[in-house]
Order: structure tokens, then C-alpha cells, then sequence
């Protein structure tokens, strides 16, 4: 996987998920939707938090381990404080906040089974 892999992934994630929250929000409620929404943002904001953290560490050069201390001291607490909240004060319904969560996931898994598919990455 590229980094562009990642950027179109995220963009297809974020577009879609508003389009699919506009008839959830119409056909089953407005709190589903919210929940599918903030279970897609809080996967997506993880998945750059554990990006950033990951590119820090595996690089060839010198490693910044303050900064790497510094991306996992704020990923772990905020993010999942923002999780809790969105749970437990919030009162979303934790289902279509897991769905919205697996969301990107998904995405992820359909865009490699069709690079494979389409047989984009071989070489020629």
C-alpha cells in the first residue's frame, strides 16, 4: 500500500459515508446516523494517528523519539476519551457507531480486492 492507496481510501471513506448517512438519517433515524458518521471519523482520525506513528518509527532516517512519544501521548488518550464520550455521554448507538468504524475498513478491503482484480500493481 501507498500513500496514495491511503489518501484515496480516506477520501472514498468520508464521501461515501456521508452519502450512505443522508437515507440512514431519513429511514431509520438522525442518532444512527450520528453514530455512523462519528464511528467513521473517530477510524478514520486512529488510522491517520497510527499512520503518523508507524512513518515515524519505520524511516531511515534518525528517529524522532520525542515526537514518537508525543504522536502515541496524545493518539491514546484523546482519541479514545473522544470515543467514550461519543459512547457513553452521547448515547450513540453503539451498532451503527461500530458499522461507521468498520466503514474505512471495508473501503480499504473493496479498493485492494479490485487493484487485484484489475491486476494494477503487477509489472510488466
Amino acid at each position: 500500500m501507498d500513500a496514495d492507496l491511503l489518501r484515496r481510501i480516506r477520501k472514498t471513506s468520508v464521501v461515501m459515508g456521508v452519502v450512505m448517512a443522508v437515507p440512514l438519517a431519513f429511514y431509520i433515524g438522525w442518532m444512527p446516523a450520528a453514530a455512523w458518521i462519528a464511528g467513521g471519523a473517530w477510524s478514520l482520525a486512529n488510522l491517520a494517528a497510527i499512520h503518523s506513528i508507524v512513518s515515524r518509527v519505520l524511516t531511515n532516517e534518525k528517529r524522532d523519539k520525542r515526537a514518537i512519544v508525543l504522536a502515541a501521548g496524545i493518539k491514546f488518550p484523546v482519541l479514545y476519551a473522544t470515543g467514550f464520550a461519543m459512547l457513553a455521554w452521547l448515547k450513540l448507538p453503539v451498532a451503527w457507531w461500530m458499522a461507521g468504524f468498520g466503514w474505512p475498513f471495508f473501503v480499504a478491503v473493496m479498493k485492494s480486492l479490485g487493484r487485484i482484480y484489475l491486476r494494477l500493481d503487477e509489472t510488466h
